[in-house]
């Protein structure tokens, strides 16, 4: 984690100088202790019987993402933090971002980060709770080590598409959003349909009977076809198909 808080619930980021003090995490208040890495950036870490949501270890991918996120969007007008937690809720927020629309109203995002495989019902159960917390949107971001199949895969080639990711697409009709922290680029992927042609089959019988069987085309649902295109770190609020509002990152132009 790269967020603390200290005496008085005063939150403090991770850094390789900060002076030894009681660190506490903001969701459980256990202690943490301040890892001062030279390969992965400064962040806290709960001891090994810890027993809290926020306990679990992240990839330097990850944590250099929190950052890079929240960093662009404070960059393009958005009021962002890194780390926002719901202890009421057990939730821990990667990044939040908020901007008044252009009625004036104010319109709050959550992001997540993923470096690893998902249970899509545990995605379902976040964006459930962030609903609760008056969040608008939940954006799902996907690293370049999670994604590395489809970043890799050429226009014809047929990838498998992990399940979360192709629920993200399903759902929010805007692809899938994937994040490099080491070039600092966001790409935009479409995923398209497969189809296998069907075929038949015929033989004699032994009383010299022609037979035969058909086996129908079909779609399958997890190989699909790959457009990546670059992105950047414009997010933008779309009305959604299941949600009041989807987020989406908007594509470069030019």
């Amino acid at each position: 984690m790269l967020i603390a808080q200290i005496g008085g619930g005063d939150r403090i980021e991770a850094a390789r100088d900060l002076p030894p003090d009681d660190y506490q995490c903001p969701m459980c208040t256990s202690p943490v202790v301040l890892k001062r890495g030279r390969k992965i950036a400064a962040h806290f870490a709960h001891t090994p019987d810890a027993d809290c949501p926020a306990s679990e270890s992240e990839s330097w991918r990850h944590l250099t993402a929190k950052k890079l996120v929240a960093g662009q969007l404070a960059a393009r007008g958005w009021e962002t933090r890194i780390e926002v937690s719901y202890p009421r809720y057990g939730r821990r927020v990667d990044a939040a971002a908020k901007r008044p629309d252009a009625s004036g109203n104010m319109r709050y995002v959550a992001i997540e980060i993923q470096d690893s495989a998902i249970q899509v019902d545990t995605m379902k159960t976040r964006i459930a709770i962030d609903k609760q917390i008056r969040y608008d949107a939940t954006v799902w971001l996907f690293t370049t080590h999670r994604a590395a199949t489809l970043m890799r895969a050429e226009p014809d080639d047929e990838v498998r598409v992990p399940e979360e990711m192709l629920w993200v697409s399903n759902r929010y009709q805007q692809g899938v959003h994937v994040i490099d922290p080491e070039a600092e680029r966001v790409h935009r992927i479409r995923l398209g349909g497969v189809h296998r042609e069907g075929e038949s089959y015929s033989w004699y019988e032994a009383g010299g009977e022609l037979a035969g069987i058909d086996y129908p085309g079909y779609s399958p649902k997890t190989i699909k076809t790959v457009e990546r295109r670059p992105g950047g770190f414009n997010l933008q609020l779309f009305p959604g198909r299941f949600d009041q509002w989807v987020g989406a990152f908007a594509l470069e132009t030019g």
